[in-house]
């Protein structure tokens, strides 16, 4: 137990300190360019990254816990060459379908924009489209090194890949605009750095597994038959990966559709929805850089407690990455809600009427954090669990109650915006509280 326990720990203290830095080099990159390409480029930019996003849920989300799952399950037995041909042809077939997505992509980037009355944006998703092939075999990689309890390749590939997006990004950017490319050009130069931290995080994975590689090439491992398990563990993640993702568009929806009943023209509702995720997201997702590295290291070590059927093991690690989630994200939360208005002034004092609206938005989400980090963990273990599909069922209550929440409140006059946080609040804490749920069924299953 206290060797499983230190391995967690070890492996959430490196993803702590790599996701830290991700979420630092995240703001540095986002806050500066926001500032360089104002709202129109943004908008541009994130165009492209809801669609990056929509299609890495379906080619890649579910694909690390899924095989580290299947991977500390197969060593915990011994069994290692059966994790081996898991990870060797989980890297055959969806490195296949990954190029596909990314073809089609590029390929149908025109007809996408002129059907989202978008055509500025045709570049963007021409920039993006190789990242939908590159994260997925980046998840591949990851998916191995996280199934054998060694995070500190998926920590080092996480600030690989934010730092090729900074220092590209927003140098292709500026560059682009200052060469007369205007903003369009602009945006897809920040896109492109996007798939330049993508391509970097890869070649470190691959130069990281070269021995292996090489070694594997010689002595093939047998077929896994295991495989149909790996697609059976992933849809659930992935499901739940779409649920999360759709919710995103759900928000969007709900601020251009309900916003005008609230009196708010066109233009307001612009600036509204840029104060919201440019502003106070940004803020409200630095803390969950904790929860997010305390959800992957603990799911290969509680995949293979649960396996060997170690029930009081399981619980002591349940309870102890809670414990570890709630010591951060409480303080963190406390902090966004007190300290909004300053936070705000000074990373965005050049955008006074952006920093007003935020303000209330960020102490809402402030009070949402915790909920936020233990709902993380929750999926997470309920992954580890063999039972992915049953935090499928939560995040679609939850997300079906924040969006019934947030087309009612933000038709009113005196809510407006402040739907959006109060969907968040009520979204994690449905999570939360049915995730609790199912955890307790099925350590009462396991008696």
């Amino acid at each position: 137990m206290k060797r499983n326990k230190a391995s967690y720990v070890g492996g959430a203290a490196a993803l702590l300190v790599s996701s830290v830095t991700v979420k630092i080099l995240g703001a540095l990159f986002k806050i500066p360019l926001t500032n360089l390409i104002g709202d129109s480029g943004m908008g541009l930019f994130a165009f492209a990254m809801q669609f990056f996003s929509l299609l890495f849920v379906i080619s890649a989300a579910g694909i690390p816990a899924a095989e580290a799952h299947l991977v500390s399950e197969a060593l915990a037995f011994g069994r290692r060459q059966q994790a081996k041909a898991i990870a060797v042809r989980a890297g055959n077939v969806f490195a296949v379908t990954s190029a596909l997505l990314s073809l089609a992509l590029a390929g149908a980037a025109p007809t996408v924009c002129r059907a989202f009355g978008q055509t500025d944006a045709v570049p963007c998703l021409l920039t993006i489209a190789p990242a939908v092939f590159l994260v997925t075999i980046e998840a591949v990689l990851r998916g191995w090194y996280q199934g054998t309890g060694n995070m500190v390749p998926t920590a080092v590939s996480q600030v690989a890949e934010a730092t090729g997006k900074l220092t590209v990004g927003l140098a292709a950017a500026g560059y682009l605009l200052r060469a007369g490319y205007g903003i369009t050009g602009a945006a897809a130069g920040a896109v492109f750095g996007v798939t330049c931290g993508e391509l970097l995080a890869v070649l470190y994975l691959v130069w990281r597994v070269r021995r292996g590689v090489i070694h594997m090439l010689r002595h093939p491992p047998e077929q896994s038959s295991d495989f149909s398990k790996l697609v059976q563990l992933m849809i659930p993640v992935t499901l739940g990966a779409a649920v999360m993702t759709i919710s995103g568009f759900l928000d969007m929806a709900v601020v251009y559709r309900r916003l005008p009943a609230a009196g708010f023209s066109v233009q307001e509702i612009v600036a509204a929805y840029g104060a919201y995720t440019g502003m106070a997201l940004t803020l409200f997702n630095l803390p969950q850089a904790l929860s997010n590295a305390v959800s992957v290291s603990v799911l290969p070590v509680l995949s293979a407690a649960h396996a060997k059927e170690r029930t009081k093991q399981t619980k002591q690690l349940l309870w102890s990455s809670m414990g570890l989630t709630l010591l951060v994200c409480v303080p963190c939360g406390i902090g966004l809600f007190v300290l909004a208005q300053p936070l705000l002034q000074i990373l965005f004092a050049s955008h006074p009427r952006g920093i007003q609206t935020a303000t209330p938005l960020l102490r809402l989400l402030g009070i949402a954090e915790p909920l936020v980090g233990l709902s993380t963990v929750t999926v997470s273990v309920l992954q580890a669990f063999g039972r992915p599909d049953l935090s499928v069922y939560a995040m679609t209550a939850a997300c079906s109650a924040k969006f019934a929440v947030g087309c009612y409140l933000a038709g009113q006059p005196n809510v407006n915006i402040l739907a959006l946080p109060i969907g968040t609040l009520v979204c994690y804490g449905i999570l939360l509280l049915m995730n609790l749920g199912f955890i307790a069924h099925v350590l009462r299953q396991k008696r």
